[in-house]
């Protein structure tokens, strides 16, 4: 029970708020009912792992990893090979379970979970977020990040998105044209330019 509860705390980050670890060890356990005999509610396991330093509260209803190396081992209990999908499905569950404003506050912990290579997949609910977390990286002059979900969020889109999603199509390549020019990479920015 405490691994898998480490396992699910690893992928949200250095820290997380109660709120968010909470939905994602109830949907877990839910979901993983034989494979995960959970009685301990997440406030104690809570408390039991700060008891034993994996974790600190700097604040209340706030958690951090004491040190990255503990948060790296305890990722490391997730098996490779489910790894990706493990992450995926905890991204989804944050996708579906937070407020429009918890949402807000962990975009690019939610962005880079659903960020696992799937190839082929067209997705506009992925797309949607990529260009969310896009648009807050330029906010905050990390273009680099910018480019990498706004390249994300193209990759999710259908085919046809020029008649089926022209809208989300139009910013999200205006977005990555637009870094890709602060990033001075200019023969990209044309890329996008001439598709749009």
């Amino acid at each position: 029970e405490a691994q898998g509860f480490l396992q699910c705390a690893a992928c949200l980050g250095s820290s997380f708020a109660v709120e968010t670890i909470d939905i994602v060890w109830q949907h877990t356990k839910m979901t993983n009912a034989d494979a995960i005999k959970a009685e301990t509610g997440t406030e104690e396991l809570l408390m039991t792992m700060v008891e034993e330093n994996y974790f600190e509260s700097p604040e209340e209803n706030k958690y951090r990893w004491i040190h990255d190396k503990i948060q790296q081992a305890a990722s490391s209990l997730i098996e490779e090979e489910s790894r990706a999908s493990f992450r995926r499905s905890i991204g989804e569950i944050l996708y579906e379970e937070l407020s429009e404003n918890k949402m807000e506050a962990c975009l690019f912990e939610v962005a880079n979970l659903l960020n696992t290579d799937i190839t082929g997949v067209t997705n506009i609910e992925y797309a949607k977020i990529y260009l969310m977390a896009a648009e807050k990286a330029r906010d905050i002059s990390a273009f680099d990040k910018c480019s990498d979900y706004a390249l994300k969020g193209i990759s999710m889109l259908p085919s046809d998105k020029w008649d089926s999603h022209p809208d989300l199509a139009v910013k999200l390549y205006s977005l990555a044209a637009e870094t890709e020019g602060f990033l001075g990479r200019h023969s990209q920015m044309e890329i996008y330019c001439r598709e749009v």
